[in-house]
């Protein structure tokens, strides 16, 4: 059974929380993608948990678009070796 669902589902929770932005959720065959924009202001401890939350995806980074920055994090739908 796999577990990419959940985890996104809970990384997602845990973006959404700590940026007060709603996530956005792509899926593919290989992976499932979440999405959020950062606000414009991170204190340390919101920033921490960001990075902490990011860790536990399997790829994760920030882009800087013209309307903000964004942080995303994949979570594989199979293990990799």
């Amino acid at each position: 059974m796999s577990v990419a669902l959940p985890h996104a589902v809970a990384l997602a929770s845990l973006l959404s929380a700590a940026t007060s932005s709603d996530p956005r959720i792509t899926e593919t065959a290989d992976a499932i993608r979440i999405e959020v924009d950062l606000p414009a202001d991170l204190s340390a401890a919101t920033r921490s948990a960001i990075l902490r939350t990011l860790s536990t995806a399997d790829r994760y980074g920030h882009d800087r678009t013209e309307n903000g920055d964004v942080v995303w994090a994949e979570i594989y739908r199979e293990e990799t070796e």
